[in-house]
């Protein structure tokens, strides 16, 4: 069992922390401890949120037992010497190095402040080998190597302290430029009887890729003498990448045509999230109805596309039935059953709203805003309604996020790299073009060109290698059926049981003590 135990008395990183470890543990392996007294006997892992010096007691005598302890957000001198490090306040240079300004087009930008992962270790576990605190690859809105932002100071998402090693081991190190600082935001400490991670931010790393720093300790660390205990992996097994693609329909649906064919013509499917308040025309609906034929999936994108879907649990949800309701009248047999929301914006009033409206989860996640949307694994979202479930899909690939030098997709190919790596439901996505905007495409003709590209890319770093390109229904399909699933662990008789072996009809898959197995086989 994974037990959390949180003094931070903040709701929304409670709420934050609790899901993403039942994204990738399971319900059945997760719960809050609200006192010490009910740990049981021998906890496998506990984890605790921003620690009250008064509890370096009772981890004092836990670590004497075989366990591991996950420590997130800042920490006082007598829990910093249990994790092995001395710490100290982030100062006003930091505060600074930790922003960075708007891309410019067919340009990025990073800040100077980032997290240097370990490439020996658990560190190695990410895939990301260097985290900036920020970064931006169109204007201020959109990270597409799809991880979230730290700034230095205080609250969920924020790095209060840094370290000095003891006799700890660095996982991140935290560098201005080039330059390590000699200071660490993430460490591990190895002790005869237990390990101890620690990570500077009270959420950990639940926004990015570096969360399978986490996963990993818990499942395969010292596999040989420390307990572990198995996750549930984000992709199904025996494939080594999941894709899925799609159009968000802003302002025209047909032009979607160009794009639609090349997908078509190479056997994969192309999905559309659908803004229902637009001219409507006998070749939009023909467009949508050819797509849902040759595999594709048709989502809701709200009627307006207004900002934070209107700015209210009930616009959102009125937003949401009312668009979900044209969708299916126009297009016979469509049961429309998930959304993307209008720039990925989504107050935590969303999912609850969506539910009511009949939707089973959305698309989101984004560096800009609403960061406890920005999820490293697909499932229940923070205050999210049982069987409601999102997808984070922070990956735009638009002609003015092309790069003027170099290779002008590298970015992408990063991104699928570090999905691939992690083990991400990778998912990326593109607009068809309106009279009013080309989304910085010169032409149709070149954006065909490249999207050809990247997908010859993803076909020769999967060569000889099992992948699957699932339109966006069966990829949340799959989420939520994982969702649903829970693990059982009996330390006592080292047995694991898996509540089921599949979701949306593709097997789930568990990693444990370094191994990939199906949940069918454990």
């Amino acid at each position: 069992m994974i037990a959390i135990i949180d003094r931070s008395h903040d709701e929304l990183t409670r709420e934050v922390v609790l899901r993403a470890f039942q994204r990738s543990f399971t319900r059945g392996q997760v719960r809050f401890v609200e006192e010490i007294a009910e740990l049981p006997r021998t906890p496998a892992v506990v984890v605790v949120i921003a620690p009250a010096e008064s509890d370096a007691d009772w981890l004092e005598a836990m670590l004497r037992q075989p366990c591991k302890i996950v420590i997130f957000g800042s920490v006082g001198p007598r829990v910093a010497r249990l994790a092995g490090i001395v710490v100290r306040a982030t100062d006003e240079a930091s505060l600074q190095a930790a922003d960075c300004e708007s891309a410019p087009t067919y340009g990025l930008t990073e800040s100077k402040a980032s997290l240097v992962y370990a490439r020996l270790g658990i560190g190695a576990a990410s895939p990301l080998a260097r985290r900036h605190f920020c970064r931006f690859d169109f204007t201020n809105e959109w990270n597409n190597l799809g991880y979230g932002r730290m700034s230095f100071g205080g609250g969920a998402w924020s790095i209060g302290v840094t370290a000095t090693l003891l006799d700890a081991t660095s996982v991140g190190a935290l560098a201005l430029g080039e330059a390590l600082t000699g200071q660490s935001v993430a460490t591990v400490r190895d002790l005869p009887m237990a390990s101890l991670l620690w990570f500077a931010r009270p959420v950990g790393p639940v926004d990015g890729p570096d969360w399978s720093i986490v996963e990993r300790f818990i499942a395969d660390y010292r596999a040989t003498d420390l307990p572990c205990l198995p996750c549930l992996r984000d992709i199904p097994h025996g494939i080594s990448a999941a894709v899925t693609m799609r159009l968000d329909c802003d302002e025209d649906i047909a032009s979607s045509r160009p794009l639609f064919e090349l997908y078509r013509s190479r056997g994969l499917p192309l999905s559309v999230a659908i803004k229902t308040d637009q001219p409507e025309g006998p070749e939009h609906l023909a467009l949508l109805n050819d797509l849902r034929d040759f595999g594709g999936s048709i989502m809701s994108h709200s009627v307006t596309h207004a900002p934070n879907w209107g700015g209210s649990a009930e616009a959102a949800e009125r937003e949401a039935r009312d668009s979900k309701a044209w969708l299916e009248n126009n297009i016979a047999g469509l049961h429309v059953r998930y959304a993307v929301s209008p720039f990925h914006q989504n107050p935590s009033y969303v999912p609850q709203a969506l539910a009511r409206a009949g939707l089973d989860g959305f698309i989101g996640g984004i560096i800009a805003n609403d960061p406890e949307y920005l999820m490293a694994r697909g499932g229940a979202a923070p205050f999210s309604p049982p069987g409601f479930v999102s997808h984070s899909q922070a990956c735009m690939l638009h002609g003015d996020c092309m790069l003027a030098e170099g290779d002008p997709i590298r970015i992408y190919k990063q991104a699928f790299r570090q999905a691939k790596a992690a083990g991400q439901f990778f998912g990326y996505l593109d607009h068809p073009f309106s009279p009013r905007y080309a989304y910085g495409w010169a032409s149709e003709p070149e954006r065909v060109a490249v999207h050809a590209a990247f997908l010859d890319f993803i076909e020769a770093e999967c060569a000889g290698e099992p992948m699957l390109f699932l339109n966006e229904e069966t990829c949340l399909d799959f989420m939520r059926g994982k969702d649903a699933t829970e693990i059982a662990f009996d330390a006592a008789h080292d047995n694991v049981a898996v509540s089921q072996i599949s979701a949306a009809g593709l097997p789930l898959s568990i990693g444990w003590r370094g191994q990939q197995v199906a949940a069918a086989d454990v």
